[in-house]
């Protein structure tokens, strides 16, 4: 069908504006021209949606394609990942791209991912520099990483041992740098001294299991990181954005941040929403170890409250998707294990089954977790995350009733393994448009590799 095509969603109930309402929604081209009862005469193509959930496309800005890391590669690239994530109803991924030892340029490190994406993402993208060093030289190029579209940088709190750390000094300067440049600093925040402390005392001591990698990172080491960073942020006046957050204590931190008035964000991830670290205590506990790492139930329940009552601004996949080959390495040893699972696809049907189903969060909420608020704090709304008019055509329809089981067979994750295999999951994904384009057709991938594009982000906060 022609790219100047009218497609007439009809009978639908969209979530627009906060709230869910039965509404058609005409798409022309690339973008959304109208809402509300509209009659199908003109119309192309009429797509009948009744009994349908029409969402806005999910927007994940916490993934990691064609990432190295302890010694492997993550099986996701812009080809595969970007087509899990079109399955997942996700029309927008905003990737982490490294600074290496050997990058002369900041600047390197947008054009990497230009140059992977290339020829071969399905859904549009964007990119997070991350820095690993705070030298004259990359200070100086955070203003020109921001106007090339790329203005939220992420720095790590650990990870010493692989050259990602970043010292309070650095993260300092990179802050104030960002501040001046209408940036935000994300950061991995877990404090990398109690955690070299704590593997070295439990591998001695002969603790290797899975469970003893949580036992190396607890809530206290993520709460001293966080409570530095927001120290940083009111010292500097900067934005801050927590990943991962995974504490109990942590969330008072940030809420409290919040409630003063600071700049300070926070995300949750949907593995520490589904699983607690009892499954780290299995004889496969290898497929949950991820930092921070799973928690206990309490801890749990206080995430999805915070999801609630707005302390957290959005859910992330935090998808890192590496080989069993690669996650065997921790069989003996813990620390030997690359953390990440993979969770590109499952989010947004998760979420609905976990969160709405169980009357954890309302549908409405669920858009502002998966869609509005990443596209809002990641400088995406001018064209993402919303179906109001004007809007890029990014469009989930899906079935609120339909059942099934995720797992190797029926979810689209390149890994050779899954940490979902055998979950029972309320709710469908049925059609997902992507400017206008239909992309995915129940089980069906339609997008041709390569017409992702890269999307120039502008904050606004």
């Amino acid at each position: 069908m022609a790219r100047s095509a009218k497609v007439l969603i009809k009978n639908g109930t969209a979530v627009v504006g906060g709230r869910a309402a039965r509404m058609d929604i005409l798409i022309m081209g690339e973008k959304i021209a109208a809402l509300g009862s509209l009659c199908p005469a003109g119309a192309d193509e009429v797509v009948e949606a009744a009994g349908l959930l029409v969402l806005p496309g999910a927007v994940d800005t916490h993934v990691h394609f064609n990432d190295e890391f302890m010694g492997t590669t993550s099986v996701h690239d812009y080809d595969t990942g970007t087509v899990a994530a079109a399955f997942g109803g996700v029309t927008a991924v905003v990737d982490f791209s490294n600074q290496r030892p050997d990058d002369r340029s900041l600047l390197e490190t947008i054009r990497r991912k230009k140059s992977e994406a290339r020829g071969r993402a399905v859904v549009d993208w964007g990119v997070h520099p991350v820095i690993t060093r705070a030298d004259r030289r990359t200070l100086s190029e955070i203003p020109l990483a921001v106007a090339q579209g790329a203005p939220t940088v992420k720095c790590y709190l650990t990870y010493r041992s692989e050259g990602l750390m970043m010292d309070e000094a650095g993260l300092k300067a990179v802050l104030k740098r960002l501040r001046d440049s209408n940036g935000m600093l994300m950061v991995h925040a877990e404090d990398n001294d109690t955690i070299e402390r704590n593997v070295t005392r439990l591998i001695e001591a002969g603790k290797v299991k899975p469970i003893h990698h949580a036992r190396s990172r607890p809530p206290s080491a993520e709460d001293r990181a966080v409570r530095l960073l927001i120290r940083l942020a009111v010292e500097t006046r900067g934005r801050v954005f927590i990943v991962h957050l995974a504490s109990a204590h942590g969330l008072d931190l940030v809420a409290a941040a919040r409630a003063r008035g600071h700049a300070v964000f926070a995300e949750t991830c949907t593995h520490y929403l589904v699983f607690t670290e009892d499954r780290l205590k299995r004889e496969d506990g290898i497929k949950w170890i991820c930092s921070p790492p799973l928690r206990i139930r309490a801890i749990q329940e206080r995430l999805w409250h915070a999801l609630r009552e707005g302390s957290i601004s959005l859910v992330s996949s935090d998808d890192a998707a590496y080989s069993w080959q690669a996650k065997k390495q921790g069989a003996s040893r813990f620390d030997k294990c690359p953390n990440g699972i993979p969770g590109i696809e499952v989010r947004l049907s998760l979420l609905y089954s976990e969160g709405v189903v169980k009357g954890r969060i309302s549908l409405p909420r669920l858009v502002e977790l998966v869609a509005s608020e990443p596209a809002r704090l990641f400088g995406l709304a001018h064209c993402k995350g919303s179906l109001n008019p004007g809007s890029d055509a990014d469009i989930v329809l899906f079935d609120p009733k339909e059942t099934w089981t995720m797992g190797r067979e029926s979810l689209h994750m390149a890994a050779d393994w899954s940490a979902y295999e055998g979950i029972e999951v309320r709710g469908k994904i049925k059609k997902v448009y992507s400017r206008g384009e239909l992309i995915i057709d129940g089980d069906r991938c339609l997008a041709r590799k390569g017409r992702g594009r890269y999307i120039a982000r502008r904050l606004t906060l």
